[in-house]
């Protein structure tokens, strides 16, 4: 603990504070000599120097220096404080303004104040030659005085092996604390645990933990009696039983005519191997129970002893080591050799297996030696995915020269982008106070490995990192003009550029930059106000490097949400699936502050939302108009909408299995291209933001009708919400086969300090999402269910609503509004004045929407004929909403009432409303205020209006180009496809009812609420009836249902045929007959799935057997 606090003063700075601050600690190493006197002429040292402190508090004068008892000018201890200072260490810490960084180095208890002050000076000074200590003052500043908030302390002492408790833990007597110069509290006590020396690992730890009773607070005896006296840890330390030297315990026993008899373990290297297939099939049944579990944080008492009895029938499944490993009965010397024996046969295991050897349950050295053996085969990209877990195993070592720190070591020297992220990573861990030590050795070795480039490039970027964080933090502190102070703050940057020609980004070694460009700096209006930072490539080739800057936020969570996302990518192309995820980088450089990548032509969904308006997050169209708009071309904008498709239901997986939560439409953006991709990931493992006892988050995961509405390419389902759902499906089972994998990831991670990564509870939400339990059917169901609550859920938009609002206290009074569907703003300059606006007639339109779409003829100066654009009601009174916001009501002419009774979908309401917006736009050219560039920009034509001869001389001769359009139904027998898969097993016929696509709507014009109904024929008593449930007002339903036939014999396959019928559900009449189908079975192979779509024709058809 923190004893003793020093203050450095340079003499002639005592007036400006210009100060080096020095913490001592002083440490008192006990030994193992049982004689409790030699522990108290030890503290003697300690006593000793507390009294030369006591000798030195004082009040602190800035003159007549040599009056101040406070200051110390010459040796402090004498001779006999040198003969008894033997054996205590000082640990020094600086922090001063002229590092960068705190240094810290240790020295002898018995160092004078002058070495001391000497030894600190060799860090701050280059040149030592003309310095003088005694222009250096010393001041105490005080002790930690907490103890004396508690009583009645007592010592927990347990002796543990991978986390697990070998016995009881023995506990010394309650002592009060003794207050002589500094806190003291004596045991004299000894602890003998029940357990014998050769039954102990050799990887044993000894943990011994501080206990107190708190204090009651002041108040009355009657007060104090009802309070209930808590008992609190106020510290712990952990230390191997065993020294690093020690080779093996060996195990004594006397007899009468011998001395003494030593006994070595000996290690067999046989262990029985059997097939899976000679179990019992109730073995088999319970066994493979187990193996599913995945995971060894779940394994019960009887799951472990089935398994480390079956252990000889599981080597056919090499991920299953972990597991069996785990359900040794006891790890002593007697039973390595037939643990050893299976780590020896086993076969060797992938390094993405081997992960789950490092985790803290197995110590043994043995056991991670082999591990890190496995590992060695793997990739220097593939190990840069998985750094951050091997950084969090180093804590899971009995000692520091092990094979995980050697392998790390020998790997950053051959690779720069390993040495660079291995550096961020332990300069991060050393936040931690438990093992702090541990990770500066580390850090040190790696320094002294990478030589000195590496070492003077690590030592720019913790400099560039920290006058960012001191820029950061003045903006965030700032209430007004932060852009002024930030500009004043980039400077110091400009001058780290002018000093330091180039520097590498923490972010990525592979982003090198040589400036930065202050007018293209901002911030972010956000509680944690990040900085948006552009830097200038030192390729001149390059573009600029955009980066986001926090401060004040942990990003640790944020970088293993997007290494676990980044995972989950990499396994799906492996597996030939595409999901065009968009993989960004974070990476956290110190508790509280790092860097993001920033994604170029990229929008949040709330932007795009609100160019509808405020209440944009309950309409549909806002994200395909965005996209149409952005993609003008059919080439292009079916481009965008199948990257839409596939990087959204990759982001329904990925954030569905991480349980990731607080999904406002801020933290959700959409690139030009279609791509779609999440961010900021503050809340995760289903830990939602709660509105009182209601959890914001309520659906599953973010899919939202204006999601679909891009997906179908309109209101209504369509065959590509089939592939969409398909899509879903193929990734989670993809990730479901990999569940070990991310369990193992993640609970690497348990150490790490993560609030939200903490206890089993959280990693036990992983497994639930993966269900690795179910079969691919069950799982394909599940999540289909899934689709459709998310779809369903109001929550959602109302939390997008509620968002809205409370963003709009930030939005900048220079924005100006812009139109949803138009690419750019067009001006009077670039476009021509207009003279004259006039709505020629309405048209019938059904894409995206079925409705009416208004022709207006504009004629501009300049311009030879009119040129016609067609828009519709809608995009009409956005921009009456959007004209409103710049100038008042009042200014502008009335608008055409959106609301009408009966059908408003109706020509004569078409008609009527073409004479109302004629008066609009009349007044628009003819009575506003002004014809901004809002009004020049909707009346600019858009791709959709630049057909072939479109600007023409006459009027009648544009309007034929927009001919009537008219509509029939799906003629013929054909009337739509049914998708299905099929399976035998065991003697039951599996059918899964997945999608259909293309019915005909009912004969008044409504989709229908369509079910599926099978018989498997011959069936003369009607008793093989199934069927799903009803989808509703849809033409393309997707159901994922699994309909089961049990007690189907293999010899009866080749005669039985699937009558398939889709019907309409009706409420009050008879069931409409949509289309019906046989499907002969002779073509199912046993053991396989067949998938494929089926042919729906009329009653009476032939069948397609």
């Amino acid at each position: 603990s923190d004893l003793i606090s020093y203050h450095f003063y340079r003499e002639k700075d005592v007036c400006s504070k210009e100060k080096m601050f020095l913490h001592f600690i002083l440490k008192s190493f006990l030994f193992s000599d049982p004689r409790v006197g030699n522990f108290f002429k030890k503290s003697f040292v300690i006593v000793r120097v507390c009294v030369w402190v006591c000798s030195l508090r004082s009040a602190y004068p800035c003159s007549e220096r040599l009056k101040n008892a406070g200051f110390v000018w010459s040796p402090s201890v004498g001779h006999e404080e040198l003969q008894q200072g033997l054996g205590v260490s000082v640990k020094v810490t600086v922090i001063s303004e002229h590092f960068r960084e705190p240094l810290t180095f240790t020295c002898d208890g018995s160092s004078t104040v002058d070495l001391l002050i000497y030894q600190t000076l060799c860090y701050a000074q280059d040149d030592l030659d003309h310095v003088d200590v005694d222009d250096y003052l010393l001041k105490v500043c005080g002790q930690n005085e907490f103890l004396n908030n508690y009583e009645g302390f007592f010592l927990s002492c347990s002796l543990t092996h991978g986390g697990v408790e070998l016995c009881a833990p023995q506990h010394t007597s309650k002592q009060s604390v003794s207050k002589y110069l500094f806190h003291l509290v004596v045991w004299d006590q000894r602890v003998c645990f029940p357990v014998q020396i050769n039954q102990l690992p050799r990887e044993s730890q000894l943990t011994v933990t501080l206990y107190a009773s708190a204090l009651p607070p002041p108040g009355g005896a009657e007060e104090k009696g009802k309070q209930r006296r808590s008992i609190e840890a106020l510290g712990w330390v952990t230390m191997p039983l065993f020294n690093f030297r020690v080779k093996h315990p060996v195990s004594s026993c006397k007899l009468a005519w011998l001395h003494k008899i030593h006994i070595f373990p000996h290690f067999s290297d046989f262990c029985p191997q059997y097939d899976f297939s000679r179990l019992d099939t109730i073995s088999q049944i319970q066994l493979q129970d187990v193996l599913h579990k995945k995971s060894l944080f779940w394994l019960t008492a009887e799951d472990k002893r089935l398994l480390w009895e079956k252990r000889a029938f599981c080597q056919a499944e090499s991920a299953a080591l972990p597991l069996v490993l785990a359900s040794a009965p006891r790890w002593e010397w007697a039973c390595l050799p037939d643990i050893y024996a299976l780590l020896r046969q086993w076969v060797c295991l992938s390094h993405l297996d081997a992960l789950g050897l490092l985790h803290a349950s197995f110590p043994d050295q043995e056991l991670r030696r082999t591990a890190v053996q496995w590992m060695d085969s793997i990739s220097d990209a593939e190990l840069l995915d998985f750094l951050p877990q091997l950084v969090q195993a180093l804590k899971y070592e009995c000692y520091l020269d092990s094979s995980l720190v050697r392998f790390l070591l020998r790997r950053a020297i051959g690779d720069i982008r390993i040495a660079h992220y291995l550096f961020w990573l332990l300069k991060d861990a050393l936040q931690d106070s438990q093992f702090s030590g541990r990770y500066q050795h580390l850090l040190a070795a790696l320094l002294c490995c990478v030589g000195r480039g590496l070492r003077e490039e690590f030592d720019r970027q913790c400099w560039l990192v920290t006058i960012l964080a001191k820029v950061a933090q003045k903006v965030r502190d700032t209430t007004s003009s932060r852009q002024t102070v930030l500009r004043e703050g980039l400077e110091e940057v400009k001058q780290f550029f002018s000093v330091s020609s180039n520097c590498r980004l923490p972010l990525n070694p592979a982003l090198v930059v040589k400036a930065i460009n202050i007018q293209s700096c901002s911030f972010f209006n956000s509680n944690a106000v990040p900085l948006k930072l552009s830097f200038q490539n030192l390729d001149p080739k390059g573009d600029n490097i955009s980066v986001i800057f926090k401060s004040g936020d942990d990003l640790r969570q944020d970088m293993l949400t997007l290494q676990v996302i980044r995972i989950m990518n990499k396994i799906w192309i492996q597996e030939g699936l595409d999901m065009r995820m968009v993989i960004f980088r974070c990476f956290s450089t110190g508790r509280g502050r790092g860097m993001v990548e920033m994604i170029p032509h990229a929008e949040t969904l709330r932007k795009i939302q609100v160019e509808h308006g405020v209440t944009g997050s309950f309409k549909d169209r806002p994200l395909a108009d965005w996209l149409q708009k952005h993609n003008p071309t059919d080439d292009q904008y079916e481009k965008a909408v199948e990257n839409f498709i596939y990087s959204c239901a990759g982001c329904c997986v990925a954030t569905y299995i991480l349980g990731i939560c607080d999904r406002h439409n801020d933290n959700i953006m959409l690139k030009t291209s279609g791509h779609m991709f999440h961010i900021d990931f503050g809340k995760f493992l289903g830990h939602a933001q709660m509105f009182g006892n209601i959890k914001r988050d309520r659906a599953p995961f973010v899919f939202t009708s204006d999601m679909a509405y891009v997906i179908n390419g309109g209101d209504k389902p369509s065959s590509r919400f089939h592939d969409f759902v398909d899509l879903c499906c193929e990734a989670y089972n993809l990730i479901r086969k990999h569940t070990h994998l991310f369990l193992n990831l993640l609970g690497l991670m348990l150490s790490c300090g993560i609030p939200e990564l903490s206890d089993l509870e959280d990693l036990k939400y992983v497994y639930d999402a993966l269900r690795p339990h179910e079969s691919e059917a069950d799982a394909t169901m599940y999540f289909t269910r899934l689709i459709e609550s998310s779809l369903g859920s109001v929550a959602t938009k109302l939390n997008f609503f509620i968002h809205n609002l409370a963003q709009m206290k930030f939005a900048s009074s220079e924005e100006r509004p812009v139109l949803s569907f138009a690419p750019r703003v067009h001006t009077v300059k670039s476009d021509g004045l207009i003279r004259n606006l006039y709505v020629c007639r309405h048209v019938r339109t059904y894409n995206p929407s079925k409705g009416y779409a208004f022709v207006v003829k504009v004629e501009r100066e300049g311009q030879q004929g009119a040129v016609l654009v067609q828009r519709s009601f809608e995009e009409f009174h956005e921009l009456h909403s959007k004209l409103r916001l710049i100038f008042p009501s009042s200014k502008l002419p009335s608008f055409p009432s959106r609301f009408v009774i009966g059908r408003s979908r109706g020509e004569a309401m078409a008609d009527r409303r073409k004479d109302e917006l004629n008066g609009y736009v009349w007044h628009l050219v003819h009575a506003a205020p002004e014809i901004c560039d809002l009004i020049y920009t909707f009346f600019h034509p858009l791709p959709r209006d630049e057909r072939p001869g479109t600007v023409v001389n006459t009027l009648c001769y544009v309007l034929s180009l927009f001919p009537e359009m008219t509509w029939s139904p799906v003629s013929g027998k054909e009337l739509g496809e049914v998708k299905l898969s099929i399976s035998y097993k065991s003697d039951k016929l599996f059918i899964m009812v997945m999608h259909i696509r293309g019915l005909v709507s009912l004969c008044d014009g409504t989709d229908p609420d369509p079910y599926v109904k099978l018989y498997l024929l011959p069936d003369p008593q009607k008793t093989s009836k199934r069927k799903t449930k009803a989808a509703r007002r849809t033409c393309n339903p997707t159901y994922n249902e699994m309909l089961v036939y049990e007690r189907i014999p293999l010899g009866d396959l080749d005669q039985r045929v699937i009558h398939l019928r889709v019907l309409g559900d009706g409420a009050f009449w008879e069931n409409t007959l949509l289309g019906e189908t046989y499907i002969a079975l002779k073509k199912l192979v046993p053991g396989q799935h067949w998938v494929d779509w089926h042919q729906l024709g009329t009653a009476g058809t032939e069948s397609t057997r």
